[in-house]
């Protein structure tokens, strides 16, 4: 490796490690094209900087509490283990300012797909650690009703927005990596 590699190599690492967002191409010599290191767009706080804590299947649990889905992308977060309205949990989410921030209430697809029959103590995995069965989604029928699901058996229902019997709130996020080929 000659020593403007080398150089090049050490500076971007540190850069990046000190928070530095930068948009580097790394040209190759046979090629007018480069590869995009990284993007200045991102804001160093959307980097990840926590370590991670454990891996099961799918999931990856950060130190923070974040619990990534690699097959979906998605970002999830459980707010407090109480019950709560509707319009507690959609304030929750939106002074959530957690790692960057940029959470919401999740769709009802998306509760559905952390939904595994038999998979931990409420058929989703034991990483998103929750003592309610309901989980409140994003989706609203004019100011009284809002879509929840319910985890002890997959099912998606209508609810009034003023109940908080067992109802929980997650916070979810969809995160790009930063990183892109041009």
């Amino acid at each position: 490796m000659n020593t403007m590699k080398i150089i090049f190599c050490i500076t971007v690492i540190f850069l990046l490690t000190t928070h530095h967002v930068i948009s580097i191409r790394a040209a190759d010599q046979n090629s007018s094209e480069g590869v995009v290191v990284a993007d200045s767009r991102i804001r160093p706080s959307s980097i990840p900087t926590t370590r991670v804590l454990k891996r099961k299947g799918a999931y990856i649990i950060y130190a923070n509490g974040i619990v990534k889905d690699t097959r979906t992308g998605l970002e999830w977060f459980v707010g407090p283990d109480k019950n709560m309205t509707w319009d507690e949990a959609d304030s929750w989410v939106k002074r959530l300012n957690l790692s960057g921030g940029g959470w919401r209430m999740p769709t009802l697809d998306e509760l559905g797909s952390l939904y595994k029959k038999g998979a931990g103590p409420r058929n989703m995995t034991p990483f998103l650690k929750t003592s309610g069965w309901w989980v409140w989604s994003g989706e609203t029928v004019g100011s009284s009703e809002a879509r929840s699901f319910a985890f002890g058996h997959g099912f998606r229902g209508w609810i009034f927005r003023g109940n908080s019997a067992s109802e929980r709130v997650f916070a979810v996020r969809s995160r790009g990596r930063g990183f892109s080929r041009k």
